[in-house]
């Protein structure tokens, strides 16, 4: 990939990517009321965009295209963890943590996802309260709209009975 800052928006969703020395150092998401297309020389932002044009794609086969160098190896363990949660299927704080080493770890588990510099690719919008309701979805780095916007293109029911 070269070096620059990308940028695309659909359904309302806008992305960022910067890339660095050929690696994707940072993606941000962002409320987007007009759409971008994608450039057409990269796979990853169409894929990007495919996804959010509500179609299923798995994102794991650009984990090398990520630059990893200022991960923890705990961060590296929850985001390796998270990636496992496919299109559609969520999981809660505790049960993250308990793939991770317990569910004491939630808290920890929950400053790893707020500072996942890969949304979409790591889907840390997957990640829900254990008694998760249409108003209560926990946190997410680009703001609860956005997370419930990406749950809703995953076709998620946020409704309890």
């Amino acid at each position: 990939m070269q070096n620059g800052n990308y940028m695309l928006a659909y359904n309302g969703i806008g992305v960022e990517l910067c890339v660095e020395n050929g690696l994707v150092s940072f993606i941000r998401l962002f409320e987007s009321f007009y759409n971008l297309e994608p450039i057409k020389e990269n796979n990853l932002f169409f894929d990007i965009y495919s996804y959010l044009s509500g179609k299923m794609v798995d994102f794991s086969k650009y984990l090398s295209f990520l630059n990893f160098q200022c991960i923890t190896d705990f961060q590296k363990m929850v985001y390796k963890a998270l990636i496992k949660i496919g299109f559609g299927e969520v999981i809660s704080y505790e049960g993250l943590a308990s793939l991770v080493g317990g569910k004491n770890y939630k808290r920890a588990v929950g400053k790893v996802l707020g500072a996942n510099p890969f949304p979409l690719v790591i889907p840390c919008h997957r990640v829900l309260p254990k008694n998760y309701s249409f108003s209560n979805i926990g946190g997410f780095s680009a703001g609860k709209n956005i997370k419930k916007k990406l749950l809703d293109i995953e076709n998620v029911d946020l409704r309890r009975e």
